[in-house]
């Protein structure tokens, strides 16, 4: 894992926001714990209030955040302008995302927009949003993207995609605002045990049971490997809680870089799509598949499919 400095903050700033989007459960809810740790008053988004109370604590404020609803964010919004103690929006996490795995033939249009919708758009709406009050405090937003950002692996096409393009809207939106005195930052996580993560190959595995013969036959043996990858993979995954420490540090680190990986896998992974051609990139994975693809698909857990977290 690459780790951003220390923060050099001896005495936590009481005087400063930060708002964590998806912040829940897993990632979001670790960061928010950990910027409060900090000293920062945070509004954490969430949607349900069953959710609000169980990341409600100290220095953490529950706000009804779907980031696919206009009226969410411009209540964010006026609550940062009308903040009771003027305490200034110094960062902004943008980690609220849905993840929905299937081959690019089979997964039907409606989920990769609904896709695109929570992953990109949303956070493109939040950053319109709440752009003119980082502006005044000189402040930082942090996108929460992922080693899908960079290596798109079979099976993930669509929140690859949306990852690809949260990268690209990160760096024209880093060149555009860096005179402003504005930063802005990409964390590119590996795996993380995140109840997302778990949650993800169940959906994978329900979509599959739905798909025609002739896809089963195509893309049933690509789509057990997957999952059972993943599934091995998160029992070696990088806790929440660590995560969330390290994006709470990016967020705070006084000099950050453009880019930051979380995990020894996205370590790993990264720099070989990045350097590697691509046909010998195509050979790596699909040697990492090759040993499980002849198992059968095992019938879905659940049926339950992503919502903005």
């Amino acid at each position: 894992m690459t780790r951003p400095g220390k923060d050099p903050r001896k005495n936590p700033q009481k005087n400063e926001l930060a708002v964590v989007s998806g912040a829940s459960s897993g990632i979001g809810a670790a960061t928010a714990r950990a910027l409060a740790a900090m000293g920062y008053h945070v509004l954490a988004g969430v949607r349900t209030d069953s959710e609000a109370d169980a990341v409600r604590g100290d220095g953490i404020e529950p706000v009804t955040l779907d980031i696919t609803v206009s009226e969410h964010i411009e209540a964010l919004a006026r609550r940062i302008a009308d903040d009771p103690e003027r305490r200034v929006l110094r960062v902004l996490v943008n980690n609220a995302g849905i993840e929905i795995n299937a081959p690019v033939e089979v997964l039907p249009l409606s989920l990769w927009r609904e896709q695109f919708e929570v992953n990109l758009f949303g956070h493109i709406a939040v950053i319109q949003e709440l752009l003119p009050f980082l502006r005044r405090s000189r402040g930082r937003v942090v996108n929460i993207s992922s080693v899908g950002g960079v290596a798109a692996l079979p099976v993930f096409g669509a929140y690859a995609g949306t990852k690809f393009a949260l990268e690209a809207a990160s760096d024209s939106l880093r060149r555009e605002v860096s005179a402003h005195g504005v930063q802005v930052v990409v964390v590119q996580p590996g795996g993380v045990r995140t109840e997302m993560a778990a949650r993800s190959g169940d959906i994978s595995l329900g979509l599959a049971a739905e798909m025609s013969a002739e896809h089963q036959r195509l893309y049933g043996g690509l789509i057990n490997a997957t999952v059972s990858s993943n599934t091995a993979f998160l029992e070696r995954a990088v806790p929440a809680a660590k995560a969330g420490a390290t994006i709470a540090r990016v967020a705070t680190t006084p000099r950050p870089r453009a880019r930051y990986t979380l995990g020894t896998d996205a370590a790993f992974i990264i720099p070989l799509a990045r350097f590697l051609p691509a046909r010998l990139m195509d050979g790596i994975l699909a040697m990492s598949h090759r040993s499980r693809t002849s198992k059968p698909l095992p019938a879905p857990a659940s049926e339950s499919a992503g919502s903005p977290s």
